[in-house]
């Protein structure tokens, strides 16, 4: 082969495939039948490789590149990856660029994840949540919300190739709307945004999740447990909260609602919900008691919200719902094992 040499597996395939589309792209100063030629011997190449489950010893990221997808599909992946980008920055605001970036993210990895939010007016916050590769080498610690220096991506020695190729191709992207009028010497900062680059966050750790393949035949059967009117209500006034108890120091307990948050080592946790105003917590408390939930302010302008029960109708409407779910999945069962 002219362009492929010591192949050992797809992913060292798919490795060197990008590889030579990063140096040979046509949006990047290569010629066409160069790249013509590639996706040729690379189209060869792939039936060999598709189906060899040869162990590999060293993690590479590439294992999972676009599982699934054909030889051509995946050039075409590839292809659209790596497509030019310049300088682009003509005035758009860093809310503009969020919303170019969130599209122009849908359209080049359309199976994977990212979060990305404009905050305090120049400060833009991307995060990987989910993609089909690890990010983390053997080496590497995983971590919930992992800040990035995306000055030196390439140097990162936590990360997988695959890794280190798609965050740095996300921030050359990213960077191609923003300027840079700063002057360290005299501690002068002028620039459009701010750029925080992570994998994951505190609220969504990053999650590996290989592309659903469409199975032949029925899907087998499983039980959906009914939701009433109530436990809906209920539901969507509390949101990502949730009511947990909670011991003080002095060994009483409460129940307070906490909402859900990822440590460093990636576990979860419940923290109180601290509001710093009474204003905005009477906000969440009256939606509370608008769906039958009966709460009360703990604290002095704001604090936590303390659950004490629900109100005599929707206390009766949840045993309701409970008995009819209860009834639904007995009957579920029995069906099943008839059938069995």
């Amino acid at each position: 082969m002219k362009y492929f040499n010591h192949i050992s597996s797809l992913a060292d395939l798919k490795k060197q495939y990008r590889t030579l589309a990063i140096a040979n792209h046509p949006d990047k100063g290569g010629k066409t039948e160069t790249m013509q030629a590639i996706n040729a011997e690379f189209e060869k190449l792939f039936p060999l490789w598709e189906h060899r489950t040869d162990s590999v010893s060293v993690q590479t990221g590439y294992e999972n590149d676009y599982t699934g997808a054909s030889a051509k599909k995946y050039t075409e992946y590839v292809y659209n990856e790596y497509r030019f980008r310049g300088s682009n920055y003509k005035g758009q605001s860093p809310k503009e660029v969020c919303e170019i970036i969130r599209k122009w993210l849908k359209e080049t990895y359309p199976f994977y994840k990212f979060s990305v939010v404009c905050k305090h007016y120049n400060s833009i916050y991307i995060a990987l949540i989910q993609a089909d590769f690890e990010v983390f080498n053997e080496t590497g610690k995983s971590q919930a919300g992992k800040q990035l220096n995306h000055y030196y991506i390439d140097r990162d020695n936590d990360l997988t190739e695959r890794a280190k190729e798609v965050l740095d191709n996300v921030y050359r992207q990213v960077n191609s709307y923003n300027f840079d009028d700063s002057d360290a010497m005299t501690d002068y900062f002028h620039c459009n945004f701010y750029l925080n680059l992570s994998i994951g966050n505190h609220n969504q750790p990053y999650r590996v999740v290989l592309p659903q393949l469409k199975h032949k035949g029925k899907k087998p059967e499983v039980f959906k447990r009914p939701e009433g009117q109530a436990h809906k209500t209920i539901r969507q006034a509390l949101g990502k909260a949730a009511f947990a108890q909670y011991e003080d120091r002095r060994g009483k307990r409460t129940l307070l609602c906490e909402k859900h948050y990822y440590g460093d080592e990636m576990e979860g946790e419940y923290y109180p919900l601290h509001y710093a105003a009474r204003k905005t917590a009477q906000k969440r408390m009256d939606k509370l008691n608008d769906a039958g939930i009966l709460c009360q302010l703990l604290g002095y302008n704001g604090g936590y919200i303390e659950f004490l029960g629900y109100t005599p109708e929707t206390e009766q409407k949840l045993n309701e719902e409970d008995s009819f779910a209860d009834l639904a999945e007995k009957q579920w069962n029995e069906k099943q094992s008839k059938a069995a």
